[in-house]
């Protein structure tokens, strides 16, 4: 951000639906202001013809069409250029781009006045826009004013169009074709996409509060400092990583490596699934959100020592290697399912009751714990029983970090001391 001073000027402004009449329609064509040269070009922004020859066109800055300049879309204007209380010139943008600029005339109604707005497909199969208005002289009565005039052409409205306004920028310019209105009677025409109809709509009914920032506080960043915070979150999610594996691997020596392999393949796809909402959807990995997959790894981790610990009871117990595998997993995906449903819904409620990056925390927990319901069934469960069949394991249960199988005899013998107790 090159003009620090503009932005804070700018964020300091307050966003409000305006409904303000169209005195003129100002033709914008951005050709006026470019220029074409020969050689190579000292201006900073060029654009290069297909065939790399020596002619350039380039973008004056210093430039105007229809009165903007032709960086309003990202510059926005002022609330003096915005002006309220009378005529201004303001654009009409599309994905940042100047398409179109309008004269228009001073604020003849909020969206204070607005109820709702819905994005509908008309019974010809065009999608349109149903703005919904308050009762009263506040809400559908001061839109019949402005539309009477807008109607009949009149000197306050000559051109026979509304603009709605939202941030100094015309979202749409519909034509009047009728005096008067019910509430919930009108429609918002054009040659609207689902996307378009629904943006207008959305803006619409979200525009009707005005919502000013106060400056607390203003301070400057370095770009760095937010790439230099997530490499720092992610050396600490290695280092911490790589501690526990080495304890699972001292504690639980095979079946330590399979949780540690449990948990790479759960990365895996956890990355997949970031990487194909970061293409579809901008989801982007934060610094809350790396927090967030740090604590599942504890999540993850808890899924196999509950079942590592289960198993070996039931070693304890007299039971083999073999028979005890299928039999502790059952006890122990119980366990796992409450403590990891126990997680979603701690994220879930974070996700509903914060904004921000708490929410990145939370969604990334979620994610990452519903993950390890899915491969504790789908690949720590068959793993385990895969390595519980190998003979050489069985015969050296010190490899897999489970005890030694008690002998069958000695075992019944036990039980029958047991039962001879019950019976005295």
């Amino acid at each position: 951000m090159k003009d620090k001073e503009r932005a804070l000027e700018l964020v300091g402004q307050t966003a409000e639906l305006q409904f303000r009449p169209v005195l003129a329609n100002v033709p914008v064509d951005p050709q006026e202001a470019t220029t074409t040269t020969i050689g190579d070009p000292t201006a900073t922004t060029t654009t290069v013809a297909p065939d790399a020859s020596l002619t350039t066109t380039t973008i004056d800055p210093t430039k105007t069409v229809g009165g903007l300049p032709l960086d309003v879309c990202v510059s926005g204007l002022s609330a003096e250029e915005v002006n309220a209380s009378g005529q201004a010139i303001l654009p009409q943008c599309e994905d940042g781009v100047l398409v179109g600029s309008y004269a228009v005339g001073p604020v003849a109604l909020t969206g204070s006045a607005l109820e709702t707005a819905r994005a509908n497909l008309s019974d010809s199969g065009q999608w349109i826009v149903a703005p919904i208005f308050k009762s009263g002289a506040d809400g559908i009565g001061g839109f019949n004013a402005i539309a009477g005039q807008c109607f009949t052409k009149g000197s306050t409205c000559p051109t026979g169009q509304l603009a709605i306004v939202l941030d100094g920028r015309v979202l749409s310019a519909p034509s009047i074709n009728s005096q008067s209105f019910q509430a919930d009677q009108i429609e918002i025409s054009g040659s609207f996409t689902e996307r378009s109809a629904k943006d207008l709509a959305t803006s619409l009914k979200y525009g009707a509060l005005p919502v000013e920032f106060e400056q607390q506080q203003a301070q400057i960043v370095s770009a760095t400092l937010g790439r230099d915070a997530l490499h720092a979150g992610l050396i600490a999610g290695l280092v911490g990583i790589l501690l526990v594996a080495a304890y699972m691997i001292a504690f639980y020596r095979v079946l330590g490596v399979f949780a540690i392999v449990k948990l790479g393949v759960e990365g895996a796809l956890l990355w997949s699934i970031i990487s194909w909402l970061g293409s579809n959807n901008g989801l982007a990995l934060t610094l809350a959100g790396i927090t967030g997959i740090i604590v599942s790894v504890g999540v993850s981790l808890d899924s196999n020592v509950v079942y590592y610990e289960h198993l070996k009871e039931d070693v304890y117990k007299g039971r083999s290697i073999r028979s005890s595998t299928d039999k502790s997993f059952v006890t122990a995906f119980s366990t796992i399912v409450k403590a990891d449903v126990a997680s979603l819904i701690g994220a879930g409620l974070l996700w509903w009751l914060t904004v921000g990056p708490v929410r990145g925390f939370a969604f990334y927990l979620a994610l990452s714990t519903a993950l390890d319901l899915v491969m504790s069934w789908s690949f720590m469960r068959p793993v385990v029983k895969l390595c519980t069949r190998s003979k050489f394991l069985r015969a050296h249960p010190r490899i897999l970090g489970l005890p030694a199988e008690i002998p069958q005899q000695t075992s019944r013998a036990g039980q029958a001391r047991v039962q001879a107790e019950v019976s005295r």
